[in-house]
């Protein structure tokens, strides 16, 4: 959930580059502001590869729940695996 205090104008960024990096080594995602608006998102490497890999795993959940009982007959754990050989996810 994004918080108003983890919205910061890119020159506090600029300014205070090592406490911002201090936050994000924690897991914290800040919100960097240009010019009042909303200019982008930033988080750690490792923040980013566990969201990504959150957002898969729920594609591919949604995918699977969508085929369960469809006339192909597969069964959760088989359409599930097909799922994630489809969109290359290890399992």
């Amino acid at each position: 959930m994004h918080r108003a205090q983890d919205t910061f104008p890119l020159s506090d960024f600029r300014q205070h580059t090592s406490a911002h990096l201090e936050r994000l080594a924690k897991g914290n995602i800040e919100i960097i502001t240009q010019n009042g608006e909303a200019a982008m998102v930033v988080m750690s490497p490792e923040r980013y590869d566990t969201m990504t890999h959150e957002i898969e795993r729920g594609r591919l959940w949604q995918q699977a729940i969508t085929r369960i009982g469809k006339d192909d007959g597969h069964d959760a754990r088989t359409a599930i695996a097909n799922v994630a050989r489809e969109l290359d996810i290890t399992l």
